[in-house]
């Protein structure tokens, strides 16, 4: 179904990737763009289990936007026993940088929510306009 605010709908491959890192943590993230006709949001890039954080950050463009969802493990100090308990969360990342043209960052703006809506199951969202917003650090203050 369309977006009624942009008019884009989301491919049914969008919410089987996100079902597939979300509940069989299949993969470590997946990117979604918007396709060259501006009708859809399809899948462009699925990080294996094995990936990174830098291989999530290096599948972004640097001149165009981009939403992704990355499966970020962590560890927070556990009170009941000795050492670290390891946690995870699932963050929704809206990537608009500063070179995107006013096109796309209004598209990938005006369809967010909609999109986000289907993907039941993130934690956190974050908004990035350049790499320096979106590092491991800003993950981790976000996950506390």
């Amino acid at each position: 179904m369309a977006n009624a605010a942009s008019g884009v709908a989301m491919a049914e491959e969008c919410v089987a990737r996100f079902q597939e890192l979300r509940g069989g943590r299949a993969h470590r993230f997946v990117v979604f763009k918007v396709d060259d006709a501006l009708q859809r949001v399809v899948v462009d890039k699925v990080g294996e289990r094995g990936a990174g954080f830098g291989d999530l950050t290096a599948s972004l463009p640097a001149d165009d936007c981009r939403y992704a969802v990355y499966d970020h493990d962590f560890t927070v100090e556990d009170a009941t026993a000795t050492g670290e308990a390891p946690r995870s969360k699932i963050f929704f990342v809206v990537w608009s940088p500063e070179a995107a043209g006013v096109r796309s960052k209004m598209v990938y703006a005006s369809s967010r929510e909609g999109f986000r809506k289907e993907l039941d199951g993130v934690q956190v969202d974050l908004q990035a306009t350049e790499p320096g917003e979106l590092t491991l650090d800003v993950l981790n203050n976000h996950a506390a």
